[in-house]
């Protein structure tokens, strides 16, 4: 008779561990992942070539099991804040079970001069030759912020690019330079209005041959 009420409860502790075994869930929820400062990112080039800096943003992980994880976060890719362009960073967590989250960052590495680049129509008081208007195409820089180059400036040729920069509605330049052969400015500023990809500039500019010297307004439109 006892062996047989031993029985009997051992099928009744198997069965409820049995039970419980069966309720048991299985962990197949990823942490989750925030990045400070966002998914897209941006910075301006430094203003003198090769001086920037970056650091990686924070971020924080959680998860419904493991709590925080926020120290187990890694981070691959790299972003050069020298040079412009669309760098991405990947940010990867995983909890105890194995489930594992992602999340990337778009960085941009931008010139804020951007808006200025592209081709224009000029217009100088002291060119002869071609007739007027000439074209002109301004080229943001990929390693400075504010600075565009001005081709053909004051007409003096396709060849001829003139480094300037851009800010504030003014336009600076860093004189004295050479145009092309003995041609030479002295001296030159002058300042711009934009309305989204249009832009409208003024410059005043002192130049020599060498022998003349001449006072010259050029206005260029895109």
């Amino acid at each position: 008779m006892k062996k047989q009420i031993l029985a009997i409860t051992a099928v009744v502790f198997v069965g409820t561990a049995v039970t419980f075994t069966s309720c048991k869930t299985e962990d197949t929820t990823a942490p989750s992942i925030t990045v400070t400062g966002g998914n897209a990112q941006s910075q301006n080039l430094p203003s003198s070539s090769g001086q920037g800096t970056w650091t990686n943003p924070t971020a924080t992980a959680t998860d419904d099991e493991d709590g925080d994880l926020s120290t187990s976060v890694t981070v691959t890719g790299t972003v050069d804040p020298n040079t412009a362009g669309n760098y991405t960073l990947t940010y990867t967590v995983s909890d105890a079970a194995g489930n594992t989250a992602t999340e990337e960052v778009v960085v941009s590495i931008v010139n804020a001069a951007d808006f200025a680049g592209g081709a224009y129509t000029g217009d100088d008081t002291c060119q002869v030759s071609p007739v007027l208007p000439y074209s002109s195409t301004w080229t943001a820089s990929s390693t400075v912020n504010n600075r565009v180059a001005i081709g053909n400036f004051g007409a003096f040729g396709q060849s001829v690019s003139v480094a300037a920069t851009l800010t504030a509605g003014n336009i600076t330049f860093s004189t004295p330079f050479v145009l092309i052969g003995q041609a030479s400015v002295s001296s030159a500023s002058g300042t711009y209005t934009a309305s989204g990809n249009n832009v409208t500039a003024n410059i005043t500019y002192q130049w020599t041959d060498g022998t003349n010297t001449e006072v010259c307004s050029s206005v260029y439109v895109k």
